[in-house]
């Protein structure tokens, strides 16, 4: 069973169509194109505070501005692409992800909010959000805290055959855990793996980070499918890694990341982030 949140790469009328789709085990996003090592994510900036304990929550998002969306011209390529998107759901992968449960929304002095000022770009916010998502130092960030951040910075999937109910559970789900069912590696490493990299004092920093739209994702459109959200779109991030573990510091690796953004006026206005995948170090 494919995940929920997974990008699928599938040829229709004679383009390659990106997707992020349902989670069939409620927890992963599917598509990365390699294995990710157990110290592939950088390190905290030095004047960002180590605690990750004292949380700031965010308003309920039932109590704020709906995701805005559109309905698209009912046209052959609306239609056709429309319905694989729907039919690549099932039944069970929805049921799956309806039961698994996300961290409210929350930021922390570790992770905090993306500034207001780069959330009006897409590719502005894809490097803010990357840069925030994989700066970390594992002995004084938690795990708990990155997710509820992620939550914070959400925007649901809107594509046909999701369930609002589920939607704005994408964005955790494809960070959470790579081992699953479907699954592919994350950027976020597994509790234990977290843990390990903690013990061992693995410090982690992201540098040179750019992204781009993504070329499969300007080709669907510009034949004529249209988002239901307008803000949807997907970013391509690339830049250096470099980890240091009790002062080694190790050569800098080049990284490569997928960003699916959509609208997050649900929760703070702008741009947010439905799903991540594509995760690679070289």
């Amino acid at each position: 069973m494919r995940s929920l949140w997974t990008f699928h790469r599938r040829p229709l009328v004679a383009i390659v169509v990106i997707v992020v789709l349902a989670v069939s085990a409620g927890l992963v996003l599917a598509g990365s194109h390699g294995a990710r090592r157990s110290s592939t994510r950088p390190a905290t900036r030095p004047s960002q505070p180590t605690s990750s304990t004292t949380t700031t929550t965010t308003p309920s998002r039932h109590q704020l501005t709906p995701t805005p969306t559109i309905n698209p011209p009912q046209t052959a390529i609306q239609k056709q692409v429309d319905a694989e998107l729907a039919k690549a759901e099932t039944a069970a992968s929805i049921a799956a992800a309806a039961q698994t449960s996300v961290p409210a929304p929350a930021t922390s002095k570790a992770y905090r909010s993306i500034p207001t000022a780069d959330r009006s770009d897409p590719t502005t916010y894809a490097i803010a959000f990357t840069t925030e998502l994989l700066d970390t130092n594992y002995a004084s960030q938690t795990r708990a805290a990155l997710l509820a951040w992620a939550e914070h910075e959400e925007a649901p999937n809107t594509l046909p055959g999701v369930p609002a109910s589920v939607a704005g559970k994408a964005l955790v789900l494809s960070l959470a855990d790579p081992n699953l069912p479907g699954g592919t590696p994350s950027p976020t490493p597994s509790p234990a793996q977290w843990s390990t990299d903690a013990e061992s004092g693995v410090v982690q920093r992201v540098s040179d980070v750019t992204a781009e739209v993504d070329p499969d994702w300007t080709q669907i459109v510009s034949e004529g499918w249209q988002p239901r959200d307008p803000l949807m779109t997907i970013e391509t991030v690339t830049g250096n890694v470099t980890i240091t573990t009790k002062g080694h510091t190790a050569a800098p690796e080049s990284f490569r990341l997928t960003l699916t953004l959509g609208s997050a006026a649900h929760l703070h206005g702008g741009y947010g982030a439905v799903a991540a995948g594509d995760w690679t170090v070289n």
